[in-house]
């Protein structure tokens, strides 16, 4: 009874006018940088591939299960950044799979010796499903419970699929970087049913500032893989009626990198007077030559905790070192996660 009782609210969550989607969120932004951001696309100055993965809350029936995979390459005679970003996400209550594949175009600004500007558009095809068969109705239940008779509920299609307008820009030095990101700016209709359901814009603010405590010349000509850092850094994001929050430190030694953020806003109050707390997260992987892998978990705090399993996340990244010119190199200088 429980679970007919979710599938169908899950449902009237999906198809309501009144409430809005959410895209998936991932705890790494960084490493899943082309998600985060177009602006990123050849941030590196080379060819690199990421993959993300997502399992958020597996304790649950209505899990979440989301995977991006991204490439990446830095044209330098152009000065521009091109990528290709692949996303799939899927709930398991109501078998509501979403897909989407976008290309991505960015332009290498170069606004002094030590600023620099990469402004980035986004164009992407999204297709999204669902299994109405896995959905009950009111209509199915009577006093003794679920009937398993046929449903009067009407709808268009059991896919849906929309052109999807994204952009963003990112402003950095060899120390700081800030940017943002509008994702769904052509408000895309995604309804099933008939009426109107258009997907809000995606809005993020981002930034940080590393304090790095290993001298550059060291780095470059006598062990690239030796760096001794912190990095605080700070996420903003809102969707239709929802914002949130994350707030995090990265530390890195030489190859190892460890991480901890609390996703959240504390001083935001729900009724019934009910704090903004989701989840701390805590992160570990490491950087070695061109490969780049962390694993980050998410406690949940709020009051899904101690049912609904956290998230679990892994990501992936290699880098394929490109013949570069004799120039200075002016490389986007967040951390690699």
């Amino acid at each position: 009874m429980n679970m007919k009782f979710i599938l169908t609210l899950t449902f009237v969550i999906l198809c309501s006018r009144q409430i809005y989607a959410q895209d998936p969120q991932y705890s790494q932004m960084y490493a899943n940088a082309l998600y985060l951001c177009p602006a990123f696309a050849g941030a590196e100055e080379n060819t690199r591939a990421i993959f993300a993965t997502r399992y958020q809350w597996p304790g649950l029936d209505a899990s979440f299960i989301s995977n991006t995979f991204s490439v990446d390459h830095y044209i330098d005679r152009y000065k521009s950044g091109i990528g290709l970003i692949a996303t799939s996400d899927f709930s398991t209550a109501a078998q509501l799979r979403s897909n989407e594949i976008g290309g991505i175009y960015a332009f290498h600004a170069e606004l002094s010796k030590k600023i620099v500007f990469r402004p980035a558009l986004q164009l992407s095809y999204v297709n999204r499903s669902l299994n109405f068969n896995s959905l009950t109705f009111g209509s199915q239940y009577t006093n003794n419970g679920y009937t398993g008779g046929p449903s009067n509920e009407p709808y268009n299609a059991s896919t849906v699929s929309y052109l999807d307008i994204s952009a963003g820009g990112i402003l950095y030095s060899e120390k700081f970087w800030i940017g943002a990101s509008t994702h769904h700016m052509n408000t895309p209709e995604q309804s099933f049913i008939h009426g109107q359901s258009e997907l809000p814009m995606r809005i993020s603010f981002f930034g940080g500032y590393k304090f790095s405590f290993t001298p550059e010349w060291k780095k470059r000509y006598v062990n690239p893989d030796e760096e001794k850092s912190i990095t605080p850094t700070a996420f903003y994001k809102m969707q239709g009626k929802s914002d949130q929050l994350d707030i995090g430190l990265y530390g890195r030694y030489n190859i190892l990198v460890i991480g901890m953020w609390y996703r959240g806003i504390p001083v935001k109050v729900f009724k019934p007077e009910k704090m903004n707390n989701e989840a701390i997260i805590l992160l570990i992987g490491f950087i070695y030559k061109n490969v780049t892998m962390g694993y980050s978990y998410d406690y949940t705090i709020s009051k899904l905790s101690g049912r609904s399993g956290g998230a679990h996340e892994l990501t992936l990244s290699y880098s394929f070192k490109t013949k570069q010119p004799k120039r200075i190199q002016r490389r986007v200088v967040c951390p690699k996660f």
